[in-house]
């Protein structure tokens, strides 16, 4: 199984400071998981999880798992070897409950319950330098756009528009129009682009007035 993971540059990269982010680690995503079948209730099911750089192919972990599950509860094993910094390794290996909620219009919804809290959680995170899977109050984490500066976000956002029409350039290169795109579309998307790199220019302007700096 292949996840997209943007984790650039590796475990405990970026410039974000204090403490680690969901981002920073690999990720358990239950609701992904069920949906795509790794994990099915009433059945024992074994296998690997793979996480891989969605731009760069790169892989960046895997685990081994073990699912048990019946209609309204279950295990999860775990197992995995972390090498640290120094070259010194670790094997993980060890089981995490699961649990349901009925929900108001039918159905039922599962839980990871957490390994380090005991608290229900959707998603696991195992950050830089932990050795198990827990959720991301047990494990401290802030979310990423905590972190980010107005500039940080709105180049994000200038990014992610080229990205939609195929271009790879910076800010400000000229974005030729997809093949088979309408041009009322291209146009709309086109403001959008033009819109998100307005705020990073004066983003830009405004960060270089504080530093003295003209532009």
């Amino acid at each position: 199984m292949f996840w997209g993971h943007d984790t650039m540059g590796g475990y405990g990269s970026g410039r974000w400071g204090g403490r680690p982010t969901t981002d920073d680690g690999l990720t358990l995503d239950l609701p992904r998981l069920l949906k795509q079948r790794n994990f099915v209730p009433g059945r024992v099911l074994t296998g690997t999880l793979t996480w891989t750089n969605t731009r760069t192919a790169v892989r960046i972990g895997s685990i081994g798992f073990e699912s048990h599950l019946d209609r309204e509860t279950g295990r999860v094993r775990l197992h995995y070897t972390i090498t640290r910094q120094s070259g010194e390794t670790h094997l993980s290996d060890y089981w995490i409950q699961l649990e349901t909620t009925s929900q108001p219009l039918g159905g039922r919804r599962w839980w990871f319950l957490c390994p380090k809290l005991g608290t229900r959680a959707a998603k696991l995170y195992l950050p830089p330098g932990a050795l198990t899977f827990a959720s991301r109050k047990a494990h401290r984490l802030a979310y990423r756009s905590q972190r980010e500066t107005p500039q940080d976000r709105a180049l994000s956002r200038a990014f992610k528009l080229r990205r939609r029409l195929g271009a790879d350039g910076g800010i400000g290169d000229p974005i030729p129009k997809p093949k088979g795109m309408r041009w009322a579309t291209f146009e709309r998307e086109m403001d959008r682009v033009c819109d998100a790199e307005t705020i990073c220019n004066a983003n830009l302007v405004a960060f270089a007035r504080k530093l003295g700096l003209s532009i």
